[in-house]
């Protein structure tokens, strides 16, 4: 056994591990979700309402809220409403109230 290398162990409150996993799941889910459905993203960097609404898992007047308040910016073309994939993940990544 070759005991030449170092290994640095650090310990974590398990509630904060357990975020850390939930928000890596989380991210995880909505990239399996973009991979799946590529062909609904439009107009570049940003995503439609509907496919938004899966990632996060709420409904029309949830997100009809985020953008009164301006907490999720948004824009409308051709009568559809859609949000910047980035704005989608930070909301996530940031561990905000979903």
């Amino acid at each position: 056994m070759n005991l030449d290398h170092k290994c640095t162990f650090y310990l974590i409150p398990k509630e904060v591990l357990d975020d850390f996993i939930k928000a890596a799941q989380d991210f995880r889910r909505m990239q399996d979700q973009l991979d799946k459905d590529t062909s609904s993203r439009v107009l570049g960097d940003y995503i439609p309402e509907e496919e938004a609404m899966k990632l996060l898992g709420r409904g029309k007047t949830w997100f009809w809220n985020k953008r009164k308040s301006g907490e999720l910016p948004a824009k409308k073309a051709a009568g559809r409403w859609y949000y910047r994939l980035k704005d989608i993940q930070k909301y996530i990544e940031d561990g905000r109230s979903i």
